[in-house]
């Protein structure tokens, strides 16, 4: 994005062409998701599922990808490349879900143009203030270096330790396969529910015996009741 916003505000002096550089940017990273798209159109949910272990957030990576592609199909690749997090995972789920390869080359363009002519287009029309901040960036030096390093530590940082606390959480509720087992034979009244993503189940089809599916935006309100007067057991993985 910043090179972009540079790009945009030397075409706007006149010491670049924006069609040139917008249609460079376009074909490579056409190339790239046309890459990304077959892996999962040959590999499969496996594939994608192992990708966003690679996540900050790999507990909801696929399920928000899913949840994106279920909503808006293959238009979502309109605006996939203003989120970093689905510019990656949406051209394999797109693979995977087996959306026809000219549907798919259409969408993924005209997400590209829509992309890099909108970061252009800003530094084009802000030029002088573009000029100005990369100035002072100069003037700042190193000390800008550690601002934004310590910027993405912190981030990274709040990340982990938001999903430590959670996974922590989970552990205190957890329960162990054996007891799990020696209720069920004891005839406890316990209801397994299943809340793994299509896609997950896609993935691995496999399943715990006597388990329940129910994906997690299925569960509407009467079944919410329902379920809350039960001794449950919610598994994800």
């Amino acid at each position: 994005m910043p090179a972009l916003l540079g790009v945009g505000a030397l075409a706007a002096h006149g010491r670049i062409s924006i069609p040139l550089v917008r249609g460079a940017i376009s074909a490579v990273a056409l190339a790239m998701d046309f890459g990304w798209y077959e892996l999962g159109r040959r590999r499969g949910a496996g594939m994608l599922v192992r990708l966003c272990r690679l996540s900050l957030e790999p507990d909801s990576c696929v399920r928000r990808a899913e949840d994106v592609f279920a909503r808006h199909g293959a238009r979502g690749l309109l605006a996939a490349k203003f989120v970093p997090e689905l510019t990656t995972v949406m051209p394999p789920l797109a693979g995977i879900f087996a959306v026809a390869r000219a549907r798919f080359a259409l969408y993924d363009l005209g997400g590209l143009l829509l992309w890099a002519g909108t970061w252009l287009g800003l530094g084009y029309l802000f030029s002088d203030a573009s000029v100005l901040v990369t100035a002072r960036a100069t003037e700042l030096g190193r000390m800008l270096g550690l601002v934004v390093v310590a910027a993405l530590a912190a981030y990274v940082l709040v990340k982990y330790v938001r999903r430590h606390l959670f996974l922590r959480t989970l552990r205190m509720a957890r329960i162990s396969p054996p007891v799990l087992r020696r209720r069920l034979d004891a005839g406890e009244d316990v209801t397994i529910i299943n809340l793994r993503t299509p896609l997950d189940v896609r993935a691995t089809p496999y399943t715990t015996p006597g388990s329940r599916w129910l994906a997690v935006d299925a569960i509407d309100e009467h079944e919410a009741e329902i379920l809350r007067d039960r001794d449950l057991v919610l598994y994800c993985a």
